[in-house]
């Protein structure tokens, strides 16, 4: 995802939340088609940070590397993981112990395999490292492991009772973004991870989360005034584009449980299906019904089809957003082809550009605005913590 950088930068990945300000929570956006976006769990993470899921691929944002930067390409706060785990070192040679202190133990291994996910996924990003930052990178990841470990070593039964709510729900969303459990799991095998993994390391985060909550966080506070001052300083954050509420039926051309295309012969079928359903819609037939019975977007299925489209850079499906745009309000398109399939498009209404109500994002601006708060504490109180543990770094990883 695109990173959360510091200023404004940040504030304007924030405030433009699609789904917050069109105002509609329950629907999802067509960054990619079928895929709600997922609040990520991390002790760096901005107001509503999402992390996107390609094709339900389910991403995992490591808290040990939330804040990694490599020199030249200042770009990531937030780091995608595959988790394609190597094979360890550690099974080969002695385990290194890399840091140690009381409750403190980081492994050679530990810092092997969070970089090697670390470098695989900024190489799918586009962003390869460059192997003379290596040294670097590995020392600031070191860093991060042990700071997670002193957290987690601070963890109150109170703690671990929030966490695991938090971690249960964000489980429970993501498994309902998969066609089924069968195929949510095959997708967390599939990204080197087991379900008990995938489940540990997420509840693992929740659990520093809500440390930090209760040994900074609770401690900051953010008054209307300053939320208001911010808002009345940075208008431009606070500007909706232009919005195109729609419905659609998608015919998909992507297999449900290996997310692969269809053999020519099926796509045919779904195509043929698609225009006799949309000979159907032309006519006036209940376009809700046809959503219902037809589309195999689960998630808008329920709901209408609904999504709320936003132009975008970013946008995954121009072709989408194309004739979302095209359409007067009620008007049905003709069939567009996306990478996921064939779609009937039908126009509700067009929402014209405005100015988001101070009232409806006065909570986000205090949200973020104490998490700032607690990211200028945080590099000393992380300081205190291994003070106290008497914690020991035993390799010089920033020299090469």
């Amino acid at each position: 995802m695109t990173a959360m950088q510091d200023g404004q930068a940040g504030w304007q990945a924030f405030s433009l939340s699609q789904r917050e300000r069109a105002g509609v929570r329950e629907r999802g956006t067509t960054d990619q088609m079928g895929v709600a976006n997922s609040r990520v769990l991390g002790w760096s993470a901005a107001p509503d940070s999402r992390v996107r899921v390609p094709r339900l691929m389910f991403v995992l944002i490591l808290l040990a590397v939330s804040q990694i930067r490599i020199p030249s390409q200042q770009t990531t706060n937030k780091i995608q993981f595959s988790f394609q785990t190597p094979v360890s070192a550690a099974n080969l040679f002695e385990d290194k112990i890399l840091a140690k202190g009381k409750g403190v133990e980081v492994k050679q291994s530990q810092l092997d395999e969070m970089y090697v996910a670390f470098k695989a996924n900024r190489a799918a990003a586009g962003q390869p490292v460059p192997d003379a930052y290596r040294r670097k990178i590995e020392a600031d990841i070191l860093e991060k492991l042990i700071a997670t470990q002193l957290f987690l070593s601070l963890a109150t039964e109170a703690d671990r009772t929030k966490a695991k709510t938090i971690a249960d729900e964000f489980i429970a969303e993501q498994m309902k973004l998969a066609p089924s459990e069968e195929s949510f799991q095959r997708q967390i095998i599939a990204s080197g991870m087991t379900l008990d993994h995938f489940r540990a390391q997420i509840l693992e985060q929740a659990v520093v989360k809500s440390v930090i909550d209760r040994e900074i966080r609770i401690k900051k506070i953010v008054t209307e005034a300053q939320a208001r001052e911010f808002y009345d300083k940075n208008p431009s954050l606070f500007q909706e584009p232009e919005l195109a509420r729609v419905s659609h039926v998608l015919f998909s051309t992507q297999d449900s449980k290996t997310g692969q295309e269809l053999s020519p012969d099926l796509r045919l079928e779904k195509r043929r299906l698609a225009e006799k359903i949309l000979e159907r819609a032309k006519k006036g037939e209940d376009f809700a019904a046809l959503v219902k019975e037809f589309s195999d977007d689960a998630p808008s299925k329920d709901k209408g089809g609904e999504y709320t489209v936003a132009r975008s850079r970013e946008d995954r499906t121009p072709e989408f957003t194309a004739a979302a745009f095209s359409l007067a309000p009620n008007q049905v398109s003709d069939l567009v082809t996306t990478r996921y399939g064939y779609h009937i498009i039908k126009a509700i209404e067009r929402i014209p550009v405005r100015t988001t109500e101070f009232a409806r994002v006065e909570a986000r601006i205090k949200d973020r605005l104490l998490q700032e708060e607690v990211e200028k504490e945080l590099p000393a109180y992380i300081e205190k913590l291994k003070k106290a543990a008497g914690v020991e770094i035993l390799a010089n990883l920033a020299t090469p």
